[in-house]
Parts: C-alpha cells; structure tokens; sequence
C-alpha cells in the first residue's frame, strides 16, 4: 500500500506541475522545488564570486604593470639623475693652456704674483686642482703637479669638459704588459700573422684601442718607417700619462744634466774625430812602411833617388814619401826642417829620424816601428834595416801629419 501512495504522489506531482502552480503545496512537491531553487541560487553565487574574482585578478594584473612601469621609470629617472650628478673624474682636473712669448706659468707658494717661484709648468701640462682661491687679481688655483705644489692663476687652465676633451688630445697612451709570451699580431684578431712576442713588464707606445685589441707601436724600421702591431687587451694594462710642472731644483737639475750630455757628445765627437783621423794616419803611416820595405836591399847610390837603380839616404825618404804625395826637400839638413818636429821618445811609423856630427845633421832615416828604421846605409849594405840607435838620433820630424 505505500508502494502505491508513493507512486501516486509522483505521479500527481508530475499532474500539478503541468497544470498549475498550486501543486507546490503538496509535501513532497516543496521539498524538490526548495532543493532546486537552492541549488540556482549557489550557482549563481558562485558565478558572480568567479566574475568577482577574475575582475580582481584583472585589476591586479593592471595595476602590477603600471606600478612596474612607474617603477621603471622612477629607476630610469634616477639612473639618469645619478648620471647627471655623477662628478667627471676632470671635474678637478686643469690642463695649462699658455699663450704668449713664454710657454709656461710660475708656480708660486703663495696666491700672488709676489709669491716665491716654486716650479713652472708648460703648456699642455695637467694638474689636480686642490683648491680655488679668489683674490684681487682674480682666482688662482692651487695645484699639485708633479713634485710641485702651489698656486697658479686660473685663466691658464681649462678644466672640466674643456679639460677632458684636450686631455684626450694631449695625453700619451701607454700599455704595461702583464704576460709574457704576449703575441703581436698584424690586425686585430687571432687569425692575423705573429710579429712577434713581448716580455712582461716591457712598456710599449699604444697608438689606440680597438675592441678586444690594443694597437701598439713596436719602433721604427731600417728605413724608418713605423712598425705597428696589436695585442689582447686582457693581458696590457693602458694608462694614459701627462706632462707635469718641474720644481725650480728638477729644472736645475736637469739643465745641468742637459749641460752635461752635451759636454760628453762633443767629448764623444771630438774623440770619435780623432781616432778616425788615427786609424787614417795609422793606415797611411803603415802604408808607407809596408812600401819603403818593398826596396830592401837595393843599392845605395850617392846623390841617388832611384828607389830600384839606387838612392842615397835622403834620396830614399824623398821618393818614398813622393809616392804618397808628401814633397820633401832634396837633402837629409833641409828635411829635418820640413813637418813638425817631435820627440825622439813619440816617433811613429813613417817618422824620420835624422843623425848629426857636432850639431850638423848628415844622416836621415825611417822610423818603422819596434826601435827600428830604415834608411839606405852606405854602399856595402845599401837599403836595409837597423836599430833606431845604430847612432844616436839628433832629432825626430813627422811629415806625415
């Protein structure tokens, strides 16, 4: 009987919901309907929280690119702020720039023109500026340059920008090699040809720096054309380095040391001179003796100059020395007064030496070196050699020069 009561209740619930509203009275009929409706609304309420939810996750998503952007362009800001207030490391930095009949300026010990000379500096020189000071002539910096500090006047200098962009200019590069072995190639690459290889802690000229390459001079050529190369720059530290103010002792010191290598060039010269002007007269002096000893033991002739048929004593010196340009006069007296004459004790080859008789000169012969001469003797030994004091000399005449 339940069975059926059940099964009727359905099926007049099933009648009711297509007839009329009404039905919904029945028990069972409200329970379903309250259960459905129920379960519209939390689908509905779920839904509007979804829609809540992404619009939230949508405004969020906004709102973190805008602050990123802003963000962004705080820090942009800031960065270029930071730059523009960043100081130039030629903010204290002066370069000379001395116009006029002296290429330099004094620096003094003190901001005036009364101020004791300290040093001078020249034009396209850099200095640290430690200070500027204002005074009746204008402003005047204090500067350390070099080994000197003190006070110049400020119209010399340019700093700043001014600065940077002359210091570029004037300023010689430099690379400090910190490998040995390093390669110099012909271009900047690995590929190109090795020059050659430098030693660590050499220092070289660099001309530029290209990239991962440093351009440097190696000298000059046989002809005198530069010889250039390149290097890694990971293995060369590059300074650029200025010329500097000289204190009033460097410019001393350095003047004399100027004074001093020129003494020691000419000293150089002069002694370069003279051993030519030696190696020339020794060269001429053995010349003549090689050719007087040609004529050994040809006859002695009095009155002679025949250096084969025969020749007296002075005969002999006069032909041998005619062969190499030098006249002599015709007898053994009148040469002893040609030339200069010399010490007995500092003859040289091809010097003659004469012998004398109560003060009369009688005798001429050549001095050949070792305390030896040669001379035509006499008749029975013609044109040979002997000792230098055969007989005692008189005198020593050099006509050779």
């Amino acid at each position: 009987m339940r069975k059926v009561k059940t099964l009727v209740a359905a099926g007049c619930l099933c009648a009711a919901m297509a007839m009329s509203s009404t039905a919904f009275a029945m028990p069972g009929a409200t329970s379903l309907v309250t259960v459905e409706s129920r379960a519209e609304e939390i689908n509905e309420e779920e839904a509007k929280e979804e829609a809540k939810d992404k619009a939230d996750q949508e405004e969020a998503s906004v709102k973190t690119a805008s602050d990123k952007e802003e963000e962004s362009a705080k820090t942009a800001d800031g960065a270029k702020k930071a730059e523009e207030e960043e100081p130039s490391p030629y903010d204290d930095i002066a370069v000379s720039t001395v116009n006029g009949d002296d290429d330099y300026v004094n620096v003094r010990d003190e901001a005036s023109t009364d101020g004791e000379i300290l040093g001078k500096i020249y034009n396209h020189c850099a200095a640290d500026i430690l200070e500027t000071v204002e005074a009746e002539d204008g402003d005047w910096y204090k500067i350390r340059s070099g080994s000197v500090e003190g006070y110049t006047k400020a119209e010399y200098f340019v700093t700043g920008g001014e600065a940077k962009e002359l210091a570029l200019e004037i300023g010689k590069m430099y690379g400090y090699v910190l490998e040995g072995g390093l390669r110099v190639r012909t271009e900047p690459n690995t590929d190109s040809e090795v020059l050659t290889k430098l030693w660590s802690g050499e220092v070289y000229s660099v001309l530029e720096e290209d990239g991962d390459f440093v351009k440097i001079s190696l000298g000059d050529d046989d002809e005198g054309e530069p010889v250039t190369g390149y290097i890694a720059a990971e293995y060369v530290d590059v300074y650029v380095k200025f010329d500097e103010a000289i204190s009033i002792e460097e410019e001393q010191a350095q003047k004399e040391e100027e004074e001093r290598r020129a003494k020691e060039a000419k000293e150089a010269a002069r002694k370069a001179e003279e051993e030519a002007e030696a190696a020339s007269s020794a060269s001429t002096r053995d010349a003549v003796v090689a050719y007087a000893k040609q004529f050994i033991g040809n006859p002695y002739v009095w009155g002679g100059t025949s250096l084969t048929n025969g020749a007296d004593c002075s005969g002999f010196t006069k032909s041998v020395m005619a062969h190499f340009g030098v006249g002599l006069s015709r007898t053994s007296g009148a040469q002893a007064n040609d030339g200069y004459r010399i010490s007995v004790g500092s003859v040289e080859p091809g010097d003659l030496v004469f012998y004398a008789s109560g003060g009369s000169i009688y005798h001429v012969a050549m001095y050949i070196g070792g305390g030896k001469v040669i001379h035509a003797i006499d008749e029975s030994r013609g044109i040979g050699v002997s000792s230098m004091y055969f007989a005692t000399p008189y005198c020593a005449v050099d006509v050779l020069g």
